[in-house]
């Protein structure tokens, strides 16, 4: 009788446990019901493509150089490395070329995206971030015309998205064109930087020439990112 009285109290207590708590027929083991993958949550975005950045003053190939900064002394070829707080995160380097009529500059810069929102993936928040930078340079979200191919535009071919942003400041006798490519690859944003400007009124500086150099290093760079 006391062990029949005894075994009912026990039920009675476990009903009243798992009324409040959530039983299982596992043998006791954790409930698992609901949760989420191994190794990490459901609201866990995933980390960017990129882990690293390239060393930038040997990203751009001396063939290059050589062509955006000709007649240069051989020690401007080697690049001056941009000074950062954090090299896993943003790099750069920048070339520069003095001459009596003319002067050439050339920068790139690497940003290594992350994003510190856990519903935001690295790759994602870039992607936000390079909108936000294509926006505050005014270019526009289409190609413009063929009747103006030189204009601040979207670039095709470079990354996963790119624009081009050319602008010239007159310089009695002479003119300064810096035309400003960036490109995004997946958790990294890149920026190349020419500057050219010269003391002589003519010739005029070829705007579209400078703005092939200038595709052509981003070309190299975005290559270099996959390879």
């Amino acid at each position: 009788m006391q062990r029949t009285m005894a075994a009912r109290w026990a039920g009675l207590i476990l009903t009243a446990v798992c009324g409040l708590t959530a039983c299982s027929g596992n043998g006791g083991g954790q409930d698992t019901t609901g949760a989420g993958p191994p190794g990490g949550s459901a609201g866990s975005a995933q980390p960017g493509r990129y882990s690293g950045l390239p060393e930038p003053c040997g990203a751009v190939g001396a063939d290059i150089l050589r062509e955006l900064l000709p007649g240069a002394e051989a020690e401007v070829y080697a690049g001056e490395p941009m000074v950062t707080y954090d090299t896993g995160r943003r790099v750069g380097c920048e070339w520069n070329s003095t001459a009596e009529t003319a002067t050439q500059r050339l920068t790139v810069d690497y940003q290594r995206v992350v994003s510190y929102d856990p519903d935001v993936s690295d790759d994602d928040q870039a992607a936000l971030d390079f909108d936000e930078r294509a926006s505050e340079a005014g270019i526009p979200s289409a190609v413009p015309p063929p009747t103006d191919p030189l204009a601040p535009r979207p670039l095709d071919g470079i990354g996963q998205a790119a624009f081009i942003d050319d602008r010239q400041t007159a310089s009695e006798p002479g003119e300064r064109r810096e035309i400003t490519l960036a490109f995004r690859n997946a958790n990294v944003i890149v920026t190349v930087t020419y500057a050219v400007s010269t003391t002589l009124p003519e010739p005029p500086l070829d705007s579209e020439q400078l703005q092939q150099r200038t595709r052509d290093v981003a070309q190299r760079l975005a290559q270099g990112l996959d390879g």
